[in-house]
């Protein structure tokens, strides 16, 4: 497969799996040495939020058999996630997500979540002091201090 189909395999994935939330779909991009880990995670995100919607950042990228995606996840948690009851709050989460393909399936995928933004949005963990790392102001900084 060519770097560009492996671009539409992932954007196929996320379309099929994750927006239209056909658990079917797992044996379509899986490679089945996977595919029961993928759907304790798939179970696990959609009985905790079963509107959820996974947008695509900008481009994939796509270089051999690997794909890496930025993702944006939303929905609200209505059922039980990560040991917690359903809190009936919306989150919006980041994701980075990076494939390796082999014989048209998803042989391995590893991720980078904003859990800690996710769990403070549900209400598990108390909102954090922000830090700026880049050496500009403070959103709502007004001392002038760097």
């Amino acid at each position: 497969m060519s770097t560009g189909e492996h671009k539409q395999l992932i954007s196929g994935l996320v379309e099929a799996v994750w927006n239209q939330h056909n658990t079917a779909a797992i044996d379509c991009y899986f490679d089945p040495g996977l595919r029961e880990e993928v759907a304790e995670h798939y179970h696990q995100l959609l009985d905790g939020f079963p509107d959820l919607q996974v947008r695509i950042e900008g481009d994939l990228i796509a270089e051999g058999d690997m794909v890496v995606a930025r993702l944006t996840l939303t929905g609200t948690q209505t059922g039980p996630f990560a040991g917690r009851d359903g809190s009936g709050r919306f989150a919006r989460w980041s994701s980075i997500r990076i494939y390796r393909i082999d014989n048209g399936k998803v042989a391995e995928t590893w991720a980078m979540q904003d859990r800690l933004g996710l769990l403070q949005q549900l209400g598990a963990l108390p909102e954090l002091e922000s830090v700026n790392w880049a050496g500009g102001r403070r959103v709502g900084d007004r001392s002038g201090r760097s």
